[in-house]
């Protein structure tokens, strides 16, 4: 069978597709999936994808353009919160915008103490649940604390894991939803992935103490 740049395959051994964005030598094509990971493989290792067959006549276009790998995304880490007050319930998720697979382990922070609630892998661009609580004590939730590791199989920048406290206030959940595509509802969101800026000692100074003239 002949395959073209551009074309969406499917590898017969693995569980993986992808298009064809080169052609090289001795019938290997480079097949790119969606991690952006360009992968050589041996034509007779992969099928067209059904609704991407073409006649038997059409041919090889060797000049085509390769097609440009889908971004990576590194940012987009969420801890959401989603249902009505009215209702009574809420649900607690952690949202993978990003390109990465992430381990997550999510605790119950008590002074220096933690107790696990939870602990699994999430796909990227997807999403789990992770709690329920009652609208009624939020107050009341515990302090989670998130450890979050970013796993990608393409080379990627170092990133250290992610380990940060965040609790809900009641306040923060007055504010307006907004609606998320990965969970198709209106959520409360917070950035888990968000870098802290550090202001340091001098900064916490120029900020509270007013400069003041020298007296004379």
């Amino acid at each position: 069978m002949k395959f073209r740049i551009g074309d969406l395959v499917r590898f017969v051994d693995e569980p993986i597709e992808g298009h064809i964005t080169s052609m090289q030598a001795n019938n290997i094509v480079g097949v790119t999936d969606e991690t952006g990971f360009e992968i050589p493989v041996p034509m007779d290792k992969i099928t067209l994808v059904f609704g991407n067959m073409r006649r038997a006549d059409d041919e090889l276009d060797q000049h085509a353009a390769p097609l440009t790998p889908h971004r990576f995304i590194e940012k987009g880490i969420l801890l959401a919160i989603s249902g009505d007050h009215k209702d009574g319930l809420a649900k607690l998720h952690i949202i993978n915008e990003t390109s990465y697979e992430l381990l997550v382990s999510v605790s119950e922070a008590t002074a220096n103490k933690v107790k696990g609630l939870f602990s699994n892998k999430i796909p990227p661009h997807d999403s789990i649940q992770f709690y329920t609580g009652n609208f009624a004590n939020v107050g009341k939730w515990p302090t989670f604390r998130f450890q979050i590791i970013r796993h990608s199989s393409s080379l990627q920048e170092l990133t250290n894991p992610i380990n940060r406290e965040q609790r809900v206030r009641p306040v923060d959940l007055t504010n307006p939803k907004v609606l998320h595509e990965i969970l198709d509802e209106k959520i409360w969101s917070y950035e888990l992935d968000k870098i802290e800026e550090d202001l340091g000692l001098d900064k916490l100074k120029a900020h509270f103490i007013p400069h003041r003239p020298n007296k004379k």
